[in-house]
């Protein structure tokens, strides 16, 4: 089975995960809400290939040690799936160390994010190839509103599988 990592994997990214783990990939689910892991896993059809790393990703240290055990008893990490705050962003180096070479990195960004300046400061040092999924909102009855997250999952499952370098999920202010 490939073996894949989300970091947010149960919040706005859980019906990723699931989507993943209904999919026939091992998920490393970094989360820090036990409740929100259990609710993860009982939606999903293949409960066992949700593996839960409880951690905040921003402790690095912590943050390899458990990807690490987990890339050695569920075998390489073939793809990610991150959604980083600011404050956390040097997670991406962490990731970028435990990913196999011809990878693929997928960050989850908001509307404000550039994503070349991202891409630029955090280039990965092999071969990997680093997305970009950027959300946006939505125009409704003369409004805007922020992404739900079952639209901001459909958009990155809807990325992952298209492929591209950069995706937008709704839309963005110019």
């Amino acid at each position: 089975m490939k073996h894949i990592c989300i970091i947010g994997g149960t919040g706005m990214l859980a019906e990723v995960s699931k989507w993943y783990a209904d999919n026939n990939y091992i998920v490393s689910v970094i989360a820090r809400n036990e409740e929100k892991m259990n609710r993860v896993k009982e939606s999903c059809s293949n409960t066992e290939n949700i593996k839960a790393i409880y951690l905040d990703y921003r402790d690095t240290t912590e943050l390899y040690k458990a990807l690490r055990k987990n890339v050695q008893v569920y075998g390489p990490l073939i793809e990610a799936v991150v959604w980083l705050h600011s404050d956390g962003l040097h997670a991406l180096s962490t990731v970028f160390e435990l990913i196999e070479e011809k990878s693929k990195v997928w960050q989850v960004i908001g509307s404000q994010a550039n994503a070349e300046k991202l891409r630029k400061q955090y280039q990965p040092q092999k071969d990997i190839e680093y997305n970009f999924i950027q959300l946006g909102f939505v125009s409704e009855n003369d409004r805007q509103r922020w992404l739900t997250n079952v639209e901001i999952a459909h958009g990155v499952i809807h990325s992952v599988q298209v492929g591209q370098h950069y995706n937008l999920v709704g839309k963005i202010s110019s």
